[in-house]
């Protein structure tokens, strides 16, 4: 089929043959003086255009070119080694390979070094370098190489905290000055704002420029490489985040650091996570100064206060946190805290969320006296606490809890262990039914299978656990069994099937 412009030739050839028919001498001069003129005008356009012609020489430079030259030379490549065994490799084809080929004295198979890559950036000339606690968490050994150079640095591990996934290392530049990153502002950067990630994804695409928007802010209760960090406030961005990428930066359209790359969707596209600049300042200040982060605890658990339209409280606040639950014998019981009381300010600051109330808390000087202004029975009443120091790993009551199967300890949900009241204050776990995971080791089936402390049992291979006793009762029947477990967990308000492989290779208990 002819196109428009060439049916619009095509007829202007029929004209030109008929006029020819009347007079051949009357026509050519006139397709002369035509082509004359048509010669002159493309002469004059070509002597109008550029010297080169080059069509990008009247577009504007990229923004993110800029962007690109100020931050990347201060984003690094990290490499780690992670000492293991056959056992560390799961049951099956692998780690049978494994013991075959390289055996030790007891036929379990000798150590391997299993490298792993990652991302961080530089900020102090003299070689404090952030990242995130998953990319060195376990390392034997912290390598860091910049962008385009074939020498690589041995790495201290100088703090970590798992509870915002960060983590601070450092290393002897041998005097060399190097370059480091502007921290911005991640409370007055807004959705919609530019966002621009660059890493080392896959280990191998290093120093690699993605860009995209600002998605959302404030997200939280997100469960991270299998881990549920404590602490959650997270920038989302559309921008381009891939495996390797964790721990390297987010800024914005000046260079200026917004966030750490920390976690991607896997089932969406188009959504990272990355935590706040202000959060990374707080955490590495403490890092810098103890090697590790110091928190405040009361021991109470709280929720999101919510009015439902047409059923408003007179007596309730918009907004809050409702005391759900007090531990036994914690600063919150001595204070003379109750369930039901609404809390709005804490140490001077009101109090929306209780995530806000969370991280309030958390700033607190252990042992130093702060007053907590709550909402009791429609009156505003104020009372003095004095904040423990938070430790994530404090002993459970032997009552409580259960001996480790397939790597993991659990405990009641209802029981004394101040572990499940603190998981439950940082996770926001109402359940009531199941058991609580307070523990999981490295390694071991469990962990592999992506559960952590925090996480809450509800059934096991179609057995339903409601607690400890249909847990035990579980275990026993299935505990000599070889196939693969399913496992209905629980994380924060999400459920998943997991697959538990367990072992029989005298590593369980």
């Amino acid at each position: 089929m002819l196109s428009e412009l060439d049916i619009a030739r095509g007829s202007h050839r029929t004209v030109a043959m008929a006029q020819g028919s009347r007079g051949c001498a009357s026509v050519g001069p006139f397709l002369f003086s035509s082509f004359g003129i048509l010669v002159l005008v493309v002469l004059g356009a070509l002597s109008a255009a550029p010297a080169h012609g080059g069509v990008n020489d009247q577009i504007p430079e990229s923004p993110f070119v800029a962007v690109s030259a100020a931050v990347r030379p201060a984003v690094v490549n990290i490499r780690i080694i992670r000492t293991t065994t056959a056992a560390g490799m799961g049951t099956g084809s692998l780690q049978e390979m494994y013991r075959r080929f390289f055996p030790d004295e007891e036929g379990k198979g000798g150590k391997f070094e299993s490298p792993a890559t990652g991302s961080g950036f530089v900020v102090t000339p003299d070689g404090d370098i952030l990242t995130n606690h998953h990319v060195i968490d376990g390392a034997d050994a912290i390598f860091v190489r910049f962008s385009g150079e074939k020498l690589e640095y041995r790495a201290q591990l100088v703090g970590t905290d798992p509870n915002t996934d960060l983590a601070l290392l450092r290393i002897d530049s041998g005097g060399r000055e190097l370059p480091v990153l502007e921290f911005g502002d991640s409370e007055k950067v807004a959705v919609g704002s530019w966002a621009i990630a660059i890493g080392n994804p896959f280990g191998n695409l290093e120093s690699t420029l993605t860009v995209g928007v600002v998605s959302a802010k404030g997200r939280g209760d997100l469960q991270i490489g299998g881990l549920t960090p404590r602490y959650q406030d997270f920038i989302q961005t559309d921008a381009s985040i891939n495996f390797g990428n964790s721990g390297g930066p987010l800024v914005d359209i000046h260079g200026r650091l917004i966030g750490v790359n920390t976690a991607i969707n896997q089932r969406g596209q188009g959504i990272g996570f990355a935590v706040p600049s202000n959060l990374v300042t707080t955490i590495y200040r403490q890092l810098k100064e103890n090697g590790r982060v110091i928190r405040g605890y009361l021991g109470i658990m709280t929720e999101d206060v919510i009015q439902v339209v047409g059923e408003e409280n007179p007596g309730e606040p918009a907004g809050g946190a409702r005391v759900v639950s007090i531990v036994a014998d914690s600063p919150a019981a001595a204070s003379g805290l109750r369930a039901g009381d609404i809390v709005v300010g804490y140490g001077g600051k009101d109090v929306d969320s209780r995530r806000q109330l969370l991280f309030l808390i958390a700033g607190s000087m252990p042992g130093q006296e702060v007053e907590i202004e709550i909402i009791r029975d429609g009156a505003r009443n104020g009372f003095q606490v004095r904040p423990v120091e938070w430790i994530q790993d404090e002993p459970g009551d032997d009552a409580t809890q259960v001996s480790l199967w397939l790597g993991m300890e659990v405990a009641s949900l209802a029981g004394a262990d101040p572990r499940v009241a603190r998981l439950k204050e940082a996770l926001g776990v109402t359940a009531t039914t199941g058991v609580m995971v307070v523990g999981v080791q490295d390694g071991q089936p469990a962990a592999d299978a992506g559960i952590r402390p925090g996480d809450i049992v509800v059934t096991i291979a179609g057995q339903e656990i409601t607690d400890l006793e249909s847990y035990e009762q579980a275990r026993t029947l299935l505990a000599p069994n070889r196939d693969l477990l399913s496992v209905l967990v629980r994380t924060g308000n999400m459920e998943n099937y997991v697959s538990v492989q367990p072992r029989f290779d005298g590593l369980e208990n």
